[in-house]
């Protein structure tokens, strides 16, 4: 049994229409703002001059892209097998970009 057979037999808490829409897009306009400010960021670092940080600037990015690309999908998704895995990419992107967050200081 995989994760998604696991979560699939829980007992769901599901949110109204409205607040999945509200959810999408909200989290839609995040990821909207994170392709248009990836360039930027990107371009900032590149002029840093260091290697490195550009490096953990790009590691940022993507995660940032992750979260917000994986998050619209799974509110806007219909209630199937398919959301359920994308609830667990969802969440996992949580952490990955809190790790990518700390990513460009280290």
């Amino acid at each position: 049994m995989d994760v998604v057979d696991e979560l699939w037999a829980l007992p769901r808490w599901t949110q109204s229409r409205g607040e999945e829409l509200a959810n999408t897009i909200s989290h839609g306009i995040g990821l909207l703002a994170g392709l248009i400010g990836t360039p930027v960021l990107l371009v900032a670092a590149l002029h840093a001059g260091n290697g490195g940080f550009l490096v953990g600037t790009i590691i940022f990015a993507v995660t940032m892209l992750m979260l917000y690309l994986g998050s619209t999908l799974y509110h806007a998704w219909p209630q199937t097998r398919v959301k359920c895995a994308l609830q667990v990419f969802d969440h996992s992107a949580i952490f990955l970009l809190i790790a990518g967050t700390y990513t460009p200081f280290v």
